[in-house]
C-alpha cells in the first residue's frame, strides 16, 4: 500500500476515535495530524522511562503496551495496560512537569503517532476540543486508578483475577502470565496453580 494512503487511514482511525470522544474539527484535526511522527516500536522498547520526564505521548495503532513500577531491587509491578485505540503517556508527568514514576514499555510491536506535549499544548489554545479529550484522559485513568486500587485492598486474588479477564476479555491471551500475576499482586507460580480453576468458574452461567 502507498504510504502517503496508508498513513491517510491511520490518521483516519485517530480523528474517529477522538470525534468519539468529543466532537472534533476535521480541518483542524488534520493539521495536527500532519505534525505528528509515525513510528514502528519492536516488543519490549521503553517508550518513557522512569525518572524521565514526559516528552510526549502515543496514540497506539496497533500493538499493546504496559506501565510498570520498578523497586530499588529491581522487582517490577505491573500498572496497567493499554492496547489499539488508546493514547497512553504519563499524565502526572505532563501535568506536573515531573518525573515520570513508572516505565511506559512495549508488550508487542506498536505502531503509534508520537503526540509531542507542546504540540498538544498548542493545539488546545486554539480550540476546546483538545481540552475536553485531555480532560476525558485525565478522567478515565482517574476511574481506572480508583478501581484498581479498589480491587487490590477489597478483593481476594481469584476474585481480581475474574474481573481482570472481565475487564480485559481480549487481552487475556495477549499477556503472558508472569504480567498479568504481577498486575493482579500474586506470584506467577501462585496465578499457575489456581488460573484453570478461576477459568473454569468463569465459564460457569
Amino acid at each position: 500500500m502507498d504510504n502517503g494512503i496508508n498513513r491517510r487511514a491511520l490518521e483516519q482511525m485517530m480523528f474517529k476515535a477522538f470525534d468519539k470522544i468529543t466532537p472534533m474539527p476535521e480541518e483542524l484535526f488534520k493539521e495536527f495530524a500532519a505534525e505528528l511522527r509515525l513510528e514502528s516500536y519492536p516488543k519490549n522498547h521503553v517508550l518513557l522511562s522512569a525518572g524521565s520526564l514526559s516528552e510526549a505521548s502515543y496514540f497506539l495503532l496497533s500493538g499493546l503496551v504496559r506501565f510498570h513500577y520498578t523497586t530499588e531491587d529491581g522487582q517490577e509491578f505491573n500498572k496497567a495496560f493499554y492496547n489499539e485505540g488508546q493514547i497512553v503517556g504519563a499524565l502526572s508527568s505532563i501535568i506536573l512537569k515531573e518525573p515520570s514514576r513508572y516505565t511506559i514499555e512495549t508488550l508487542e510491536p506498536c505502531q503509534v503517532f508520537v503526540v509531542p506535549d507542546q504540540v498538544y499544548a498548542s493545539y488546545g489554545k486554539k480550540n476546546l476540543a483538545w481540552e475536553r479529550l485531555f480532560s476525558h484522559c485525565c478522567q478515565m485513568m482517574l476511574v481506572r486508578n480508583e478501581r484498581r486500587e479498589a480491587e487490590l485492598l477489597l478483593r481476594a486474588p481469584k476474585n481480581r483475577y475474574i474481573q481482570f479477564v472481565r475487564n480485559f476479555p481480549d487481552l487475556t491471551q495477549r499477556i503472558s502470565q508472569y504480567h498479568i500475576a504481577s498486575y493482579l499482586g500474586i506470584t506467577s507460580v501462585a496465578l499457575s496453580r489456581s488460573r484453570a480453576k478461576w477459568d473454569e468458574e468463569l465459564e460457569t452461567p
